[in-house]
Formats: C-alpha cells, sequence, structure tokens
C-alpha cells in the first residue's frame, strides 16, 4: 500500500521533524514535499517514505515516544560521530536499522 501524506506526518512528528527537516531526509526542499500533499509521493521517493515509516513505528514501539526526538539527535560513535538523522539523511535506513540490531541486542 502506498505511503500517504499522513504517514509523512506520522515520520515528521515521530522523529520531532520540521518539514524543512523532513524534505532534507528525502534529498529535496521543503516546498517540493509540501506539493506532495497535493499531488502525491512521487515514484522515486515512495520506497524511502515506506522505509522511513517502518523505521518510526520501530522507534515507537521499542522507545520512549518522548525521547525519539532526542534521540535521533545526539551524535553516536557508532555512526561515526553522526545522528541517526544524518546518518537517515545520507545514507538511508539500513545503516539505522543495524545499529539499533546492536542496541537491542543488549536487553537479551
Amino acid at each position: 500500500m502506498p505511503v500517504t501524506v499522513h504517514e509523512l506526518d506520522e515520520i515528521r512528528q515521530t522523529f520531532g521533524l520540521t518539514k524543512p527537516e523532513l524534505a532534507v531526509l528525502f534529498g529535496r526542499q521543503a516546498p517540493s514535499v509540501a506539493e506532495w500533499a497535493v499531488r502525491g509521493i512521487p515514484a522515486d521517493r515512495r520506497a524511502t517514505a515506506e522505509r522511513l515509516v517502518g523505521l518510526a513505528r520501530l522507534f515507537r514501539r521499542q522507545l520512549i515516544e518522548s525521547r525519539i526526538p532526542e534521540i535521533v539527535r545526539t551524535k553516536d560513535s557508532w555512526l561515526g560521530n553522526r545522528t541517526i538523522l544524518q546518518v537517515l539523511a545520507s545514507d538511508g535506513v539500513d545503516p539505522i536499522y543495524a545499529h539499533l540490531a546492536r542496541l537491542f541486542a543488549y536487553d537479551r
């Protein structure tokens, strides 16, 4: 099922992003992403949107929701002294899933 504008809001709210910050995750300018509310998400960005929705939902299942915005903005040595948001913008979700797998492995 394609990602809806509602789900883009879900990504934004989960990670505590402004609309310009959300646009950065998609490698677009904020006005372009704002147009998606009218025209729909372009085909070349749907996979990214679906993966970000999945990641946002994983964060909400595994972490205290109110702490997520701080967590995604905190630099981590395992991420090359970058934040989760920086890694998402430059490298996509795969490195973050790997990072989370390491973190969640400690609770077992």
